[in-house]
C-alpha cells in the first residue's frame, strides 16, 4: 500500500425531507503510513539525498499533513521556504550548516547525525569541483601546519595611562594545549552558526571539545552550539561585531576555560563564502567589555582571542593583528577601574606568530620571558 494511501468513505447525507442521498458529501481522510527511517549510508548523489528527505518530511509531518510543509521546515530552520525547495527537491546541495539545521527539524537527534554528515560528504566529494574564490586562494597560500609546541609570550603595558598589572601577549600553537585563559573568543559568522565538527576552524574545535561525548567517542550532547543557538533564536543574523556568551561546556575540565565568548566576525556571501567584517577593531572592543561584565560577576582574568576573520574568511594577516592589537590598547587605555588583566592572541602558525611578536614589540609594551 503507497504511504500516502487516500481513503474515500462513502456517507449517505439527509436531506432535508428525511430522506438519503447516497454518494453525496463524500468526506477524505489521509493516512501516513509509519516509514522506515532512510539509511544515511545508502546516500551517493542529489536525487538520493532528495528522496531521503521526503520520506524524512513525511514521518515529521503534522497531524492532517501528507508530509511536513516547505514553509513549516522554513519556520523551524529560519530559512526562506524558496531557498529551502531547491534543497528539498535535489537540484542543489544545501551548505553544511543549513543542512544540518534541516536535519534537526526532520527530527535527526544530535547522536545519529554522523553517517548524515558523512552522507553531505559523499554527495559533495561526487559534484563538479569548484574552486575557491580568488581572493582565498591568494591570501591563504593553502592550509598552514600548526606550530606544534605551546609557548606563551607576555608584554606588560607601560606608561602612566596603564595599570602595571595589565599584560597583552600571544600564545603559539594548537588552541587545545591552551589552559591559562578564563574566556576564549569564538570567530563566529553574522548567523552565529558554528562551524561542523569536522571542519578547520576554531570554532568547529571550540564545539566538538565543549560537546558531552559517548564513550566511543560520539558527541551525544551539543553543548556548546545548542546553548548560542537558543540565545540567538529568532534574532539572526546579527549586526557585525555582536557579542554572545554561553558556557565552556566540557571545555571547562580539560582547558579550564569558563566562558565562550561568540562574536560576529564574518559573514557569508552568496558565491563568495565567507569575508571577514570591516570593523574589525570594533569586534574586538566588544569581547572586551564582555569580558569586563564577566570579570565583575564571575572574577575572569583572562581571554584569549584568535586572529579574528583571518582564516577562510580571508582577511590579511598583519593588517587584523594591528587592528586588534590597537583595540586592546585603546580597552587598557580607558577602562582603568576594569578587572580584566590578560588578553592573549592565538598565533596557531609561523607567519601568525611573526607578525604578532613583531606588532607586539613595536607598540608600548615591556617584553617578559616566553613561558
Amino acid at each position: 500500500m503507497p504511504p500516502d494511501a487516500v481513503f474515500r468513505l462513502s456517507a449517505n447525507v439527509r436531506d432535508g425531507s428525511g430522506g438519503t442521498r447516497a454518494g453525496t458529501g463524500r468526506r477524505e481522510w489521509r493516512m501516513t503510513h509509519a516509514e522506515r527511517s532512510p539509511d544515511p549510508s545508502r546516500l551517493h548523489t542529489l536525487d538520493d539525498l532528495a528522496q531521503a528527505f521526503m520520506k524524512l518530511r513525511r514521518r515529521g509531518a503534522r497531524k492532517g499533513q501528507v508530509h511536513l510543509s516547505v514553509r513549516d521546515l522554513g519556520r523551524r530552520t529560519n530559512k526562506a521556504p524558496s531557498t529551502l525547495d531547491a534543497y528539498l527537491r535535489g537540484i542543489r546541495l544545501p551548505p553544511a550548516d543549513v543542512y544540518e539545521d534541516m536535519l534537526r527539524a526532520l527530527g535527526i537527534p544530535v547522536a545519529s547525525l554522523r553517517p548524515w554528515l558523512d552522507a553531505w560528504e559523499r554527495i559533495a566529494d561526487g559534484l563538479p569541483a569548484r574552486r575557491p574564490p580568488a581572493r582565498v586562494r591568494a591570501q591563504s597560500g593553502g592550509r598552514l601546519a600548526l606550530i606544534h609546541f605551546s609557548q606563551t609570550f607576555v608584554y606588560r603595558l607601560v606608561g602612566e595611562r596603564y595599570r602595571a598589572d595589565t599584560f597583552v601577549g600571544f600564545i603559539t600553537g594548537d588552541i587545545r594545549r591552551v589552559q591559562i585563559a578564563d574566556v576564549w573568543v569564538n570567530s563566529e559568522n553574522t548567523d552565529m552558526r558554528m562551524s561542523r565538527f569536522e571542519e578547520y576552524a576554531i570554532s568547529a574545535i571550540i564545539r566538538f571539545d565543549g560537546a558531552k561525548h559517548d564513550s566511543a567517542g560520539r558527541v551525544v550532547e551539543d553543548t556548546i552550539a545548542e546553548e548560542l543557538s537558543r540565545k540567538v533564536a529568532g534574532r539572526v543574523p546579527v549586526a557585525a561585531g555582536s557579542v554572545v556568551t554561553t558556557g565552556s561546556g566540557e571545555l571547562a575540565g580539560r582547558n579550564r576555560v569558563r566562558h565562550i565568548i561568540h562574536v560576529a566576525a564574518v559573514r557569508g556571501e552568496p558565491g563568495e563564502g565567507y569575508r571577514q567584517v570591516a570593523d574589525i577593531g570594533r569586534c574586538v572592543s566588544n569581547v572586551l567589555v564582555e569580558a569586563e561584565r564577566l570579570a565583575a560577576v564571575d572574577s575572569v582574568r583572562s581571554v584569549l582571542i584568535p586572529l579574528l576573520g583571518t582564516g577562510v574568511a580571508g582577511g590579511e594577516l598583519e593588517s587584523t593583528v594591528r587592528t586588534m592589537v590597537g583595540s586592546i590598547i585603546d580597552h587598557f587605555t580607558y577602562y582603568h577601574e576594569g578587572n580584566l588583566r590578560e588578553v592573549y592572541l592565538l598565533a596557531s602558525t609561523e607567519p601568525e606568530r611573526e607578525v604578532c611578536r613583531a606588532i607586539l614589540t613595536a607598540g608600548p609594551f615591556v617584553a617578559s620571558p616566553p613561558a
